[in-house]
């Protein structure tokens, strides 16, 4: 049998340290596409995992900046030296928290830490020790995504009409095709990116979900995800006109309190017609459960009836903005189901400042289901 050769591996180990708890928690940063962890240290499975120390708990994992990098998404710097968490951000947050039920926090932990020349290779380290038995669900890795894109600017997004992956992931596919053609895995990388391309809009969104008019009332129809799809791509489509996105957020208002424009009447009455976009429009979704409207479908796909579903709503939505009815009779057009083609080409042509770019570096395969 041959000799093999060795390799040299010395750099492939990680470096140890044992450090004070206090270092831990206070100098070692969050890692930026970490998920929610002060939110996850606060269910029970967590509770139950860290409410007594182990000697498993106290090996902890992170990386440090060997010279000044730039993530190439959010553009953010860092300094040479930076420390960060890679694994350990749920038991920190645990032992920190005022319902921890442990006497008090550990004193020392033992840090196995990797040094990096690149933001992408602390991003890989991060996610090589992810822990495979708590694998993130696609809700965590949002919340990853918004926190590497917005904190560093005091940017929370809570909502979690926002925390849904698929309509940023169909918003951006839809708006930037070119860039995210075919279907993609929902990697933290590459929310991430859809999460960069759309800031706009979903700050936009987030500050109308958070107006204290948006659901004040209690109503019959309850908002879905198809929605929160739309209102992203006509912010999209109308972002350079103030009174559009007026126009769009009174639509948004009233779908939330289902409040119908009325039509008044020569005897001084008003009465409810469905002519109007946004009438129809919540008519039609309050039948979504029934199975009875051709126009409506709840799921996020790229079936028949989830491509028509888009076709009315964003008919409906830009038929309001332009303060116009659904057609001269009243009645839904003939061709209603062409129109999300008819607006993605109007989009595309409007948008073409969109150009090709390397496919090698998304995760592209059939969409998860996380």
């Amino acid at each position: 049998m041959a000799k093999k050769k060795e390799v040299v591996v010395d750099h492939l180990f990680y470096k140890n340290a044992i450090i004070p708890v206090t270092e831990w928690h206070y100098e070692w940063q969050v890692c930026p596409i970490q998920r929610d962890h002060a939110e996850r240290a606060k269910k029970q499975k967590h509770k139950n995992k860290f409410s007594k120390l182990e000697s498993s708990h106290l090996e902890v994992k992170g990386a440090i900046l060997t010279k000044d990098c730039v993530c190439e998404e959010t553009k953010k710097e860092y300094k040479k030296g930076t420390k960060f968490k890679t694994d350990g951000h749920t038991r920190d947050e645990y032992w920190w928290a005022d319902y921890s039920t442990l006497d008090g926090v550990p004193q020392k932990v033992k840090v196995s830490y990797k040094e990096c020349d690149s933001m992408a290779e602390v991003y890989k380290e991060y996610l090589h020790n992810d822990s495979p038995d708590d694998v993130e669900l696609a809700s965590d890795r949002v919340d990853g995504a918004y926190r590497d894109v917005f904190a560093h600017r005091g940017i929370e997004i809570r909502n979690g009409k926002l925390r849904k992956v698929e309509p940023i992931q169909y918003a951006a596919s839809i708006c930037f095709s070119l860039k995210y053609g075919g279907k993609m895995k929902t990697t933290t990388t590459n929310i991430r990116l859809w999460v960069s391309d759309l800031e706009s809009a979903i700050l936009w969104l987030r500050d109308v979900y958070g107006d204290p008019e948006f659901a004040k009332e209690k109503c019959e129809l309850k908002h879905m995800n198809p929605f929160t799809l739309v209102y992203l791509l006509s912010y999209m489509k109308y972002r350079k006109d103030e009174e559009a996105l007026t126009r769009l957020k009174d639509f948004i208002l009233r779908v939330s309190n289902e409040e119908y424009v009325p039509t008044p009447l020569s005897n001084g009455r008003c009465k409810i017609e469905y002519s109007n976009p946004v009438n129809r429009f919540m008519k039609e979704w309050k039948l979504v459960g029934t199975g009875t409207s051709q126009y409506v479908f709840a799921a996020m796909n790229d079936t028949e009836q989830a491509v028509n579903a888009r076709s009315f709503s964003l008919m409906m939505i830009d038929r309001y903005v332009l303060d116009e009815s659904i057609s001269k009779t009243g009645d839904m057009p003939p061709t209603w189901r062409k129109y999300f083609s008819t607006w993605k080409n109007g989009y595309d042509l409007e948008n073409n400042q969109q150009s090709p770019i390397d496919v090698a570096l998304f995760d592209l395969s059939d969409v998860s289901n996380d």
